[in-house]
Order: C-alpha cells, then structure tokens, then sequence
C-alpha cells in the first residue's frame, strides 16, 4: 500500500513542488520507497488528504483533517529542512 503525504503552500504553485521535490529527494537518499508525495492548495486539501499521512505546510492551516500537520516553513528561511524531514520519516515509519 502507499502512503501519503501531503505538501501545501499558499497558492500551490511555488513552494508545495519545492517541498516535495525535497521530501522525495531525501526518501529516495534513504532508500524509502513506496510514499507518494502530492502537492495542493489549501482550498484542495479537503479532498487532498485522503488517506495521507500528513500534512508539510508552509501557511497556517486552522482546520483539522485528522492527520498531523508539519509547519514546512524551515524550508523557505533558509534552513535545511532536516527538522521537518525528520518529523515526515518518524511519521512514515510508525
């Protein structure tokens, strides 16, 4: 079965594919297989995160949908991102 996770961004357009990109690079570095990594907006995310995992966001989300939600904001000021990638493997893996 595959997972899910979820990026999302403010209109969906620029940073939700950057994160993605960079989950997806560091699954792949860690030789996780079998997560897929989608991208939406926030008006989306209803229908989105069905059967996700998680959820990796760099806006604030105020709504639950019944899966943790991962603040993505390390990613755009400038870090690394080695926090949140930690938090969406922990997730993947439990």
């Amino acid at each position: 079965m595959t997972k899910k996770i979820v990026t999302v961004c403010g209109l969906g357009a620029s940073m939700a594919p950057l994160i993605a990109t960079k989950i997806k690079d560091h699954l792949k570095k860690s030789g996780i297989a079998g997560v897929e990594v989608v991208t939406a907006k926030v008006p989306e995310l209803a229908s989105a995160v069905v059967e996700a995992l998680c959820i990796v966001t760099t806006v604030k989300i105020r709504q639950d949908y019944g899966v943790p939600i991962i603040d993505g904001t390390e990613f755009i000021m400038g870090g690394d991102g080695q926090e949140t990638l930690e938090k969406v493997i922990k997730i993947i893996n439990t």
